[in-house]
């Protein structure tokens, strides 16, 4: 039974009413409540008992003044005062777009595109980035922490009522199947390494859709208490160790896994493959948020979109690309590109960590579809160079991109292939 009815009144720390509206929903921890404050709809988390303790609501409290590392985070506004021997905070409420993560897992919510994916990867990432950046960790990151826009990629994170400076922790632990294994086995509380652990996890997930602690041998064991800390604390295996076969995926209960590993191009499987065995056990080995981000623009680079159909393209193999592609090769890592491709700030821009905005689009010459050119979205002057001929491209501008030739970007230089 909720612990609010509708039309009653609680008070922020400020003295002013919140309203309740509506009830939404209950979770472990507490209920949300859809209120008014101010005039404005918003979302109640009120706890329930037992209720936690003072240097937790002190804590979030601090929050609530510190504000949201970005605009992704659904973060306490307003603290509430203590009453009817609990309390809670107010936060915006999610947009009937967005979706929870399980939905997911489960197909049914699904991305409008393999870019949109990588897009929601990236800003899951980027919004650990400054968090653990501004010396705090998030300490339960878990599916059901996200929800994410299909059609856009964009990601709101709730429950961030766990977060605090980090090395500090509350008392929670995590959720099963998160948590890193120093955890599970009571080594040490949440941290900035484990939060990096149970991020790898969520990143897989999203991608391949199973977990990447079960499989063949996981599936064997006996249903006791005791399997669950083995599984993912004592011994877990990466059911793609290279050097461990033990794991592998089953067919009938990790299907989807199977299907996807080798379908994303190197880098990222690579990634996954160290997260999962060197940061398997040793925190310092973890991926952090910047390889993260690098991981993902370079598996965004790979995919193209031929005859409205995308498809990932490993442009480190020595094989013959698509028709009607060419491939842009950065000092680090190639770009597939076709008509109708972006090039975001973060490749073109030395000094930029943008992966967001567009910078150039490709486009094919109406008159030849073989042809195709490069247009400058940015306010920067590129130089385009082939055969000797030098040729620079300005903001709105457009030039040819011919085999053999050189652009250099803002600080970024490549090379058409």
């Amino acid at each position: 039974m909720p612990s609010l009815t509708r039309n009653e009144s609680v008070q922020t720390i400020k003295g002013n009413n919140i309203t309740i509206l509506d009830y939404i929903a209950e979770g472990g921890q507490g209920e949300v409540y859809k209120v008014d404050y101010k005039g404005q709809k918003y979302a109640l988390k009120w706890y329930k008992a037992p209720v936690p303790p003072q240097v937790f609501y002190d804590n979030l409290a601090k929050n609530v003044d510190r504000g949201a590392p970005n605009e992704h985070y659904l973060w306490p506004l307003m603290l509430t005062k203590p009453y009817k021997n609990s309390y809670g905070y107010i936060m915006e409420l999610r947009r009937p777009e967005f979706h929870e993560f399980s939905e997911f897992l489960l197909n049914q919510a699904r991305f409008g595109s393999y870019e949109v994916m990588i897009s929601a990867a990236l800003n899951i990432v980027e919004s650990f980035r400054l968090l653990h950046s501004l010396g705090f960790s998030y300490q339960d990151v878990n599916e059901g922490s996200f929800f994410i826009n299909p059609a856009d990629g964009d990601v709101l994170i709730c429950d961030n009522d766990n977060v605090a400076p980090n090395l500090v922790n509350l008392g929670v632990r995590g959720m099963p199947r998160y948590m890193a294994p120093e955890v599970v086995i009571d080594a040490t509380r949440p941290n900035t390494q484990t939060d990096r652990f149970s991020l790898a996890v969520l990143l897989f997930r999203l991608f391949y859709i199973d977990h990447p602690l079960e499989g063949k041998y996981t599936n064997n064991l006996p249903m006791m208490d005791s399997t669950g800390a083995h599984m993912y604390g004592v011994s877990p295996i990466f059911c793609y160790d290279p050097s461990n076969e033990k794991n592998r995926p089953d067919p009938e209960s990790q299907p989807n896994v199977i299907k996807r590993w080798n379908m994303f191009p190197p880098d990222l499987q690579m990634t996954f493959v160290r997260a999962f065995t060197k940061g398997l056990k040793n925190p310092n080995d973890r991926i952090t948020e910047n390889e993260w981000e690098e991981a993902l623009i370079r598996t965004r680079a790979m995919l193209v979109s031929l005859s409205g159909r995308e498809q990932f393209v490993n442009c480190y193999a020595k094989q013959k690309i698509p028709e009607g592609c060419r491939i842009i090769k950065f000092d680090d890592y190639p770009s597939i590109v076709a008509d109708g491709s972006k090039l975001y700030l973060c490749q073109v821009d030395s000094r930029s960590v943008d992966h967001d905005t567009v910078a150039a689009v490709i486009r094919a010459s109406l008159s030849d579809k073989a042809v195709l050119g490069i247009g400058n979205l940015t306010d920067t002057v590129w130089k385009l160079s082939v055969d000797g001929h030098e040729t620079e491209i300005g903001k709105n501008g457009f030039a040819r991109l011919a085999r053999g030739e050189t652009i250099e970007f803002n600080g970024v230089k490549a090379t058409v292939l």
